[in-house]
């Protein structure tokens, strides 16, 4: 063979096997990454206490009734305050007629 051709030849092969093994080494560390990088199964949680849910429940219905309650005591002891209490001057709503016994000064807060 021709000199030229054999070193094209060399030449040639050098830059096929080196390609060819860029592309392996390439797909091969793409497809480790991806095997690696999977989301490992979840495991299974044990199906929840039913007694446990049920205790919440009874607490939340327990705590939901308790409020209303307190909201009732606070509504009968404003209407009992409203009944007992006189009926409020004018003075807070700016009624000029009536003069405050004690002078108002205005702090700053």
């Amino acid at each position: 063979m021709d000199h030229d051709v054999l070193m094209f030849a060399q030449v040639m092969t050098v830059i096929v096997l080196s390609v060819g093994s860029f592309v392996a080494i390439g797909l091969g560390s793409r497809i480790l990454w991806r095997l690696g990088s999977r989301a490992k199964p979840r495991q299974l949680q044990p199906p929840a206490d039913m007694g446990a849910i049920q205790r919440l429940e009874t607490a939340v219905d327990t705590i939901a009734i308790e409020v209303e309650r307190i909201s009732e005591a606070q509504r009968f002891t404003v209407a009992i305050l409203a009944e007992r209490l006189p009926a409020r001057t004018g003075e807070r709503a700016g009624d000029p007629s009536v003069t405050p016994s004690v002078k108002r000064v205005n702090t700053p807060h």
